[in-house]
């Protein structure tokens, strides 16, 4: 049937083709938008925007550092200065959107300048942003909606289509970049390009773990919140994959949809529910402003307004952010790649990107999409991205690198709230039988595996002095908090990653790695009321480093850079059970009486270190280039940290062995002053006897040399 032409058709259909035509560049800008779910931090509940300490508060404080305020009736909602803007979505997620940016440094500091603007406040406000793709409080038509009237009149329209349009609106949260055109060919080119990407790329960023208040039951969310929509407006445009694609023919698709909205002239919206934009423009043409909203009121997986924004992606905490941004410039800004996706991905239709869709949903990187397992399209598109990056943007996509080359995503790591009543009483039972002291062991979160892990030496060095060891749960909980000290009788912190630098008010430098927020934030809690409480604390390497960033102090973000004529290899490869370099031990330490030593051969795997010790530490051992080695905090029982690694070292040295004995007598002296069992008689010395005399090491079924389950440095 053949619809007749409104007498403003043609004039229509030229002002969208006259937009997009301004919209050409020569220019490789980047655009990014990133919204963030805020939370309470004490009881995990949604946080509204009309509430006393809600996000009209946030914005209210944010404000004295932004030009221009907007506001919906008397309600602020939202902030704008030269570019940068800040703006709230329907249940009230707080977004950035920023650019043009020329590199993804340059995104990075300002999304960095935008967290110190807003961290503290939220702080203030018992608020936290989890960095997740839907909310995890609470079901999308339970969360309130901000006081702006269009969003009542979208809830009617499109939740009357659709569920999944409330879940859209209210409970997700995205990330999406932007990148320019050149012409025509070149819009339509990266469009359709991003669109078949569209199923890989919402894979690898996967980050919504929590659906509608329970665990998912399958990959995606995002993309099944998109797929169980009305499709009229979202996914792939109709027509968008083919060959003759235009300008004309996305204005034709612009004008063919349901408005629901539409500027009323005096800065607000009108309902105008299923009426087309070209029935409602029908005899007038369309100014800026009504181009503008009729482009924002479709949402598929790459749109078209002056640049070509890309859309798949969940919201991800800051290092993802930043890879993926890189992953998008680098594909979308060279030529050959263009090339080569383009090659890959001709013939493929919008049936095939559906199917995609479903298969990824179904079976995550088991799935396959275009007759290509999900891990082949993931592995090709890092590739692609890695080839063309200077050595700055190599090192921003590696938390992206390490989740494809172990087929994992964030969501499927997430660990929800762990129960520590149950394991506390286990292990409570075995040291009642044992004597032995507990030594609770920080979690690591290690990305190469997609889990949680242990290096084998930190269980066998604890059990080997007599101490029972286990893992603690990875938790922000302030009661879990208590419970956790209450329990333990000594705290092992290992190594890892980075230390985020906000954590002591530095900088972040681009030699800096992944940093882990959860564990960074529970170790900055626990460390000093392990400390305040004076039970015994051994820091290893990142352990170290934190024991001092805990207690006030800073450090060198690497040691390349801040110490260039050192000849000391830091950073050695495997075997870690073989040593790299000494270390000289303050004589006047109480080290040195642990170790027996003034010289040790010690192995080394950081390129961070300490640079001003905190409150109450004192150095215990430095390297012949003068890296910090060793703190201590002499007027406390037993509070140590060492750079290197003894976990690998004390079964072949001695003085690694007697790190680990000394800590444990520590902890059982603890136990026995605490009243929660008697010195062991077998060892006067105030240790348990060791752990393989009395449940059998062997049992465990741990390896020494089993190392890290990944095999890049430790820090």
């Amino acid at each position: 049937m053949m619809v007749e032409k409104t007498p403003m058709h043609d004039k229509n259909i030229a002002k969208l083709i006259e937009f997009f035509e301004n919209g050409e560049k020569s220019t490789h800008s980047l655009g990014f938008e990133l919204e963030h779910i805020l939370l309470h931090e004490k009881d995990r509940t949604p946080v509204s925007y009309s509430e006393e300490g809600g996000v009209k508060d946030v914005l209210e404080w944010m404000a004295f550092d932004y030009d221009e305020k907007i506001y919906e009736k008397d309600n602020l909602v939202g902030l704008s200065r030269k570019g940068e803007a800040i703006s709230i979505e329907p249940a009230a997620q707080l977004e950035i959107s920023a650019g043009p940016f020329k590199t993804v440094q340059d995104v990075e500091v300002t999304y960095l300048n935008f967290r110190r603007r807003l961290d503290p406040i939220l702080e203030h406000f018992g608020l936290i942003t989890p960095m997740v793709g839907y909310n995890p409080a609470a079901k999308a038509k339970d969360l309130e909606l901000i006081p702006k009237e269009r969003y009542k009149d979208m809830t009617k329209f499109l939740g009357a289509q659709s569920y999944y349009a409330i879940c859209m609106m209210r409970g997700t949260a995205s990330l999406q970049i932007s990148v320019d055109y050149a012409n025509e060919k070149d819009a339509v080119r990266k469009m359709q390009i991003a669109q078949k990407l569209a199923p890989i790329l919402a894979l690898m960023t996967d980050n919504s773990p929590i659906f509608e208040g329970k665990q998912r039951e399958k990959e995606m969310v995002r993309t099944i919140v998109w797929s169980g929509m009305y499709q009229d407006r979202v996914g792939t445009v109709p027509g968008s994959l083919d060959k003759n694609f235009s300008y004309e023919k996305y204005a034709e698709y612009i004008l063919s949809r349901e408005a629901v909205l539409i500027p009323d002239g005096n800065g607000d919206f009108k309902y105008v529910g299923n009426k087309t934009f070209d029935e409602l423009y029908a005899n007038k043409v369309m100014d800026e402003t009504e181009v503008e909203h009729a482009l924002s009121m479709v949402w598929p997986d790459a749109r078209l307004k002056n640049f070509v924004e890309i859309r798949p992606a969940d919201a991800l905490p800051f290092e993802f952010s930043m890879a993926y941004t890189a992953l998008i410039k680098n594909l979308f800004y060279d030529e050959k790649n263009l090339d080569v996706l383009e090659t890959l991905l001709d013939g493929i239709t919008e049936d095939d990107v559906h199917a995609a869709k479903k298969s990824l949903i179904e079976n995550g990187y088991a799935g396959a999409a275009y007759g290509r397992g999900a891990k082949f399209w993931a592995d090709m598109l890092m590739s692609l991205a890695s080839s063309v990056s200077d050595r700055d943007e190599v090192a921003y996509l590696e938390p992206l690198q390490s989740m494809v080359d172990n087929e994992f995503t964030l969501a499927s790591t997430w660990q929800g709230e762990h129960s520590f009543t149950e394991s506390k009483e286990q292990i409570h039972s075995v040291a009642v039988k044992t004597g032995a002291p507990l030594i609770g062991i920080m979690p690591r979160y290690d990305y190469d595996i997609g889990d949680f892990s242990i290096t084998a030496g930190y269980m066998t060095g604890v059990l080997d002095a007599g101490g029972l060891p286990f893992v603690l749960p990875l938790t922000d909980n302030e009661y879990m908090f208590d419970k956790i000290l209450e329990s333990c009788d000594g705290f092992l912190v290992p190594g890892g990653h980075d230390i985020n630098p906000d954590s002591y008010g530095g900088e972040r430098e681009l030699r800096l790695t992944r940093s882990v927020r959860e564990r960074d934030q529970m170790e900055l809690a626990m460390i000093p009321r392990i400390i305040a409480a004076d039970k015994p604390l051994l820091g290893v390497c990142r352990g170290m480093q934190m024991i001092n960033v805990a207690s006030g102090g800073t450090l060198y973000q690497d040691i390349r850079s801040a110490n260039p004529e050192s000849t000391i290899n830091h950073a050695q490869p495997h075997p870690f059970t073989k040593t790299t370099h000494t270390v000289d031990v303050n004589p006047n330490s109480r080290f040195a009486t642990i170790v027996k030593a003034r010289h040790l051969d010690v192995n080394s795997m950081h390129h961070q270190c300490v640079r001003d010790t905190g409150e109450g530490l004192v150095v215990a051992a430095k390297a012949p280039d003068g890296t910090i080695e060793a703190i201590e905090m002499p007027e406390k029982t037993f509070v140590l940290g060492v750079q290197w690694h003894p976990e690998y070292l004390f079964k072949t040295h001695p003085e690694a062995r007697r790190i680990f004995h000394e800590f444990v007598r520590a902890a059982s002296r603890k136990r026995a002053e605490d009243g929660t069992a008697e010195v062991n008689e077998e060892d006067k010395t105030g240790a348990a006897a060791p752990m393989d005399e009395k449940i059998g090491c062997a049992s465990l079924d741990v390896d020494i040399d089993a190392g890290t389950a990944s095999g890049i440095a430790e820090s």
